[in-house]
């Protein structure tokens, strides 16, 4: 009998975000597609990450508690997966750990099941901590990210040896090799997987490929070749592009090399079909194969945030600058030690690398969170930073509040104190005060209850 790959469905979530710049999905869309997706038959489905509780605030005025709820209801059987840091919640500012654990408390309570965890400096330390908060929120699986990147820091002696630590874990339960910025080869996978694998003390190892460089289905299906068991795809027309890999191929290539894909195809393309339609209805691009682009391998940038820094610059009218604006992230992430392009890394050093081509002067301005990460408040850089650099950030006007400083963990008690919440304020709006504006939670509230009708 031919072995079964496991399918996640990351269309809600990392298709999304990578394609329609996360802006692309109402709760009314989703439900839409809610019941075949339900039926498809994946091992989990991706809906949401903090950056699309904004989203769906400011963009849409909905509440995404409220959103994850009616989700809920219409996707009983499949775990619905909710992803993030664990070190920030909506922002790309680090917030204190009391937050985060509680972000994983109301989550659980809205009927997310299922979670990954992604800290692009491997402290194993922290990722335990998280692990621990997500089991005990009430998660039933919590999948903790390997990213990937190509640095003369980042060898397979040093995935394998974070793959053993992070699994080490009793409430780690799965891992996952995540290639945000498509830069995998066949052949590195030929040697990463094995040595994963072999580490991860029996746990499951899922594989998450962007398509960056066109080369994700060959690294998915030489990964299932290597002992992989579960993929990550999107359905089209969310696949491809800066996404990933179309469930259709991989589905259709496993086959022919033996294995079962035990999906309902009917469902998918009926799925595939509505997301056309949305497609065409919201005018949103359709992911295409791309062309290879070696380029992809010096600045690394994920295929979210590229299409996120498109738009930013096209509103500020300066999109002729994205080549440059590219180069210049190849420098200040060397400079900066070879941060993992991730997020909340791949922000920092986009910004940064903005300011430097946008002002024409490098380091003129810095933005806090490349101060924080200066001061190790995300944990140690993979590799020294610049020390001319490191001089350029220390005596910007706002390190001397950073630096030398330990990172302020509150309670929730003296957060609720200090914004003058009481606790006759929910947990739910709670958060959404704490991590938004005043003007975005009311225009929300204003906006009434969310409209679930759709077409």
């Amino acid at each position: 009998m031919s072995e079964k790959i496991e399918f996640v469905d990351v269309t809600l979530r990392d298709g999304n975000q990578s394609l329609w710049g996360g802006t692309g999905f109402k709760t009314a869309q989703i439900l839409w597609l809610a019941p075949l997706l339900d039926r498809v038959g994946f091992k989990a489905i991706e809906i949401i990450v903090g950056v699309l509780f904004k989203i769906a605030v400011t963009y849409h005025k909905e509440n995404p508690w409220e959103k994850i709820r009616l989700i809920r209801k219409s996707i009983t059987k499949t775990p619905l997966r909710y992803g993030g840091t664990f070190r920030r919640f909506i922002a790309f500012k680090r917030m204190p750990d009391c937050i985060n654990e509680l972000v994983a408390k109301v989550a659980a309570r809205c009927g997310l099941r299922s979670t990954w965890i992604v800290d692009g400096m491997h402290e194993v330390d922290f990722l335990h901590k998280a692990a621990r908060w997500a089991k005990e929120a009430g998660f039933e699986e919590v999948v903790v990210a390997l990213s990937y990147t190509v640095s003369p820091v980042h060898t397979d002696e040093f995935y394998a040896e974070t793959a053993r630590r992070i699994a080490e874990s009793p409430h780690v339960d799965r891992l996952y090799i995540k290639d945000q910025g498509g830069l995998l080869t066949p052949e590195r996978v030929r040697t990463l997987v094995p040595a994963v694998l072999k580490n991860s003390l029996g746990k499951p190892v899922e594989i998450h490929c962007h398509c960056n460089t066109g080369l994700a289905p060959l690294c998915l299906l030489e990964a299932v070749k290597q002992g992989i068991r579960t993929v990550h795809t999107a359905i089209p027309p969310l696949a491809y592009g800066t996404s990933h890999p179309s469930v259709f191929n991989i589905m259709r290539n496993l086959r022919y090399m033996g294995y079962s894909a035990e999906l309902d195809g009917e469902a998918l393309h009926e799925i595939s079909r509505r997301l056309e339609f949305i497609a065409e209805q919201e005018n949103r691009p359709k992911g295409a194969i791309p062309e290879y682009d070696y380029f992809y391998y010096q600045h690394q940038v994920p295929g979210g945030m590229m299409s996120t820094l498109r738009r930013q610059l096209a509103e500020l009218g300066k999109e002729d600058l994205m080549e440059r604006v590219l180069e210049e992230v190849v420098k200040v992430r060397q400079e900066l030690g070879y941060p993992i392009m991730v997020t909340p890394f791949s922000q920092f050093v986009g910004a940064q690398a903005s300011y430097n081509v946008i002002t024409g002067e490098r380091y003129k301005v810095i933005p806090e969170g490349v101060i924080e990460y200066a001061a190790g408040w995300y944990g140690k850089p993979p590799a020294p930073i610049d020390p001319d650099v490191l001089d350029k950030i220390a005596n910007a006007p706002k390190a001397k509040e950073i630096f030398g400083r330990e990172f302020p963990q509150p309670t929730l008690k003296e957060i609720r104190q200090q914004m003058g919440i009481g606790p006759n304020v929910s947990d739910e709006e709670f958060l959404l005060r704490y991590a938004l504006s005043e003007k975005e939670i009311e225009d929300m509230l204003a906006a009434g209850p969310i409209n679930t009708a759709y077409p």
